[in-house]
């Protein structure tokens, strides 16, 4: 082959390689772009022909589903904030301990914390109901952020335990010679390093508890501290066959979805150095 010939290979294997990223682009562009156009059109232009941007655009949809959605977003935000803090407090130490420790059992205590992650939750769902009905705990707040712990708290402490185990012990170590306690090296030395595997255990555990439909729609009632996703399905009708308002339902979709994106890209930088340990 000439040099030619490998330029326009080269050219080729460019060009073919630019056209899947905007093929891969589109792919995941297109229906955000028809989710955002169909939350402006009325309901009466969602049954024409189909187009992207709508003839008569409206917020009606957007305003008739923040106005539906808004107390239950609240409700989200603080089973979202509530399940994330309580996991943070009760894996870190947990992950810590071992990853630094020795203990007896400490294997056989992992392990049983891996299979926990692998044990299908839907079977816990009816046992959970009763037990927080008996203690009160059913259609709470509370109650909903101590049940998604059952999955949450497994999978937290794998993740911090590999980070933690990642950290080089010489330098709590060192904290410790300069005059610090065990604690207090823990608190100042190792909490700071270990920041962005605990962002990222507290995003996952706070999107666990915003985006559950679950546990979100049997431990609570109509008259509860119910969350938005329950309401979206409501939304979609509720499998009672009933017409959907298809701009209703993307507005309330886009809303929901909204606070999750925003907090990741927030977070984004923490995340990735999270799992590229």
């Amino acid at each position: 082959m000439s040099l030619a010939d490998y330029d326009a290979v080269g050219v080729t294997l460019k060009a073919s390689t630019y056209g899947v990223v905007w093929f891969l682009v589109l792919l995941n562009l297109v229906p955000l772009l028809f989710i955002l156009s169909v939350s402006f059109m009325p309901p009466t232009e969602f049954f024409g022909a189909p187009h992207i941007v709508p003839y008569e655009p409206t917020l009606e949809a957007w305003t008739s589903g923040f106005a539906e959605l808004k107390d239950n977003l609240v409700n989200s935000f603080l089973i979202g904030t509530g399940t994330a803090l309580l996991a943070l407090a009760i894996t870190i130490p947990g992950a810590y301990a071992f990853a630094r420790k020795e203990f007896y059992g400490k294997k056989l205590g992992f392990y049983a914390i891996i299979l926990a992650m692998m044990f299908p939750y839907i079977l816990l769902v009816i046992p959970i109901m009763g037990l927080w009905n008996d203690l009160g705990l059913y259609n709470t707040i509370p109650g909903m952020i101590l049940a998604y712990q059952v999955f949450v708290a497994p999978f937290a402490i794998w993740i911090l335990r590999d980070f933690f185990e990642t950290l080089p012990k010489d330098i709590e170590e060192a904290a410790q010679v300069y005059g610090c306690t065990q604690f207090s090296a823990f608190v100042r030395v190792i909490l700071p390093l270990a920041a962005p595997g605990i962002v990222a255990v507290g995003f996952l555990a706070f999107l666990t508890g915003w985006n559950d439909f679950l546990f979100a729609n049997l431990l609570t009632t109509g008259t509860g501290p119910v969350p938005a996703v329950p309401v979206l399905y409501g939304t979609i009708g509720g499998g009672s066959g009933e017409r959907v308002y298809w701009g209703k339902l993307m507005a309330e979709t886009l809303i929901i979805g909204t606070p999750p994106t925003v907090l990741y890209l927030v977070a984004r930088n923490y995340l990735e150095n999270a799992f590229t340990v």
